[in-house]
């Protein structure tokens, strides 16, 4: 079984920040061109071995960045309001995009 540590996590996630302001100076906003996109939730992965089975399962989901974005920015605005898990789905949606759009992988 995989296993990574909190402070490991920690550690990528200010990696991944210096190369956002390396990349983007000046707090400058970074363009999302999709705004739907498919989300295989992560305990059905392993029913998806043959690309066929990606476009008829019902197993996959539909997201929306605009409302992802919007609850991770009630998570900033709002003091008191406390992370969820949902909110890693969210985050990890933005960062996929994010990594698409830098690096497509058409």
């Amino acid at each position: 079984m995989a296993s990574i540590k909190v402070s490991e996590l920690k550690i990528l996630f200010e990696k991944i920040i210096e190369k956002l302001e390396t990349e983007y100076v000046d707090d400058n906003e970074l363009e999302l061109k999709t705004i739907i996109y498919r989300l295989i939730p992560t305990e059905k992965w392993d029913k998806f071995d043959k690309p066929e089975d990606w476009f008829s399962a019902s197993e996959i989901m539909q997201g929306d960045l605009q409302d992802d974005l919007t609850e991770l920015r009630k998570l900033i605005s709002e003091k008191d309001r406390i992370a969820t898990f949902v909110d890693f789905d969210r985050l990890a949606s933005i960062l996929r995009e994010i990594s698409q759009v830098e690096n497509p992988i058409d």
